[in-house]
């Protein structure tokens, strides 16, 4: 009974540690700007501060259109501009509509302590008014298929979460996978010297029925953790094939930038991603 307890322990800690691989994170972006596929564009983020988040969304819109377009020596109506975004048109057309070449790619958001919103958004844009730019889908570090990740938790449980990004949850997966399959060999193996020893000769009525109890109780225990392997793998292959790939993950000292409304500030963290 008193593995019983260990692995009925191990699954509740295992089950609220669980959704901790789930936490947010800032994207990679907002500390440095990935590098474009080709010399057509470039990447540019922009922030926006409102009262709703489309509000601020907008205004961080209107930041990108407005640069580009100066870059490029175009004219550009910001009050026209922000008109037409607040009426809901779509940004892709407003783009067209005064030739700004811009794809917006990534998008950020939170909710201040005051109530209002800061979105930040990750657009390509347009190095050059001559050249028609090619745009490159955004690539992500560690970036893995669906069916790549899964056969590799096929293989190894928890190998396929690592490759996308989930470092926590692939540890806890296999950790839980080793503990479940170790307790049923370990419990399947004192069963069977439990067995062994209930068809010992010479053996006593009491010890042959403490025998007897023990090995049922193991034989349970060999059940249980058998079971609980099986449902961990399947969770396992669910979880490798469906979830989206995340950012770099790991315990990492890197300077990095702090978002503010005007501008962003250097600084220097240690950080675990879940």
């Amino acid at each position: 009974m008193h593995l019983l307890m260990k692995h009925t322990f191990f699954i509740l800690i295992f089950l609220s540690v669980l959704p901790l691989c789930h936490a947010q994170r800032l994207p990679s972006w907002m500390n440095e700007l990935p590098t474009p596929g080709n010399g057509t564009y470039m990447y540019v983020r922009e922030s926006g501060l409102g009262p709703t988040l489309t509000e601020a969304y907008n205004q961080a819109l209107l930041r990108v259109m407005q640069s580009t377009a100066n870059r490029l020596g175009r004219p550009f109506d910001a009050k026209a501009v922000d008109f037409a975004l607040t009426h809901s048109s779509e940004y892709q057309s407003v783009s067209r509509q005064y030739n700004i070449p811009i794809n917006k790619v990534e998008q950020y958001d939170e909710q201040l302590s005051d109530g209002t919103y800061r979105v930040w958004i990750l657009c390509q844009v347009a190095v050059s008014a001559i050249v028609q730019p090619q745009w490159d889908p955004l690539r992500r570090e560690g970036e893995a298929s669906n069916w790549t990740a899964l056969a590799k938790s096929a293989f190894l449980p928890g190998l396929g979460q690592m490759g996308k990004g989930y470092v926590a949850e692939g540890v806890l997966t296999l950790t839980g996978e080793l503990l479940f399959v170790g307790g049923g060999i370990y419990s399947y193996l004192s069963a069977q010297q439990k067995l062994q020893k209930m068809n010992a000769d010479g053996i006593s009525y009491a010890e042959w029925n403490t025998a007897r109890s023990d090995y049922s109780t193991f034989q349970t225990l060999s059940y249980i953790s058998w079971g609980g392997a099986a449902l961990l793998y399947a969770f396992n292959l669910y979880r490798s094939f469906s979830m989206q790939p995340r950012w770099t993950s790991g315990l990492a000292l890197v300077p990095s930038m702090i978002p503010s409304h005007f501008s962003l500030s250097p600084s220097l963290s240690l950080t675990f991603i879940f």
